[in-house]
């Protein structure tokens, strides 16, 4: 074995990982979207019944019963 044989192989090595980490990192992505895109439609699928609103009754709060008020009076 040769010196320099493990520079070479440093530098070769680091070449393949600069040259396709941008491939990987971009097929990485593409594939946590459509993992999550499946995950929605699967989701969604399965929901039984829509989402109910909720309403709350309020009281009238004193004063705003549309009877004008003046200022400083009670």
């Amino acid at each position: 074995m040769n010196s320099t044989e493990p520079l070479v192989l440093a530098l070769i090595s680091a070449t393949a990982v600069r040259v396709f980490a941008p491939d990987v990192v971009k097929g990485l992505r593409r594939l946590l979207g459509a993992g999550v895109r499946v995950g929605a439609a699967e989701l969604s699928a399965h929901r039984q019944q829509p989402l109910v609103q909720m309403t709350v009754e309020r009281e009238p709060a004193a004063g705003l019963d549309g009877a004008e008020q003046q200022w400083g009076s009670s």
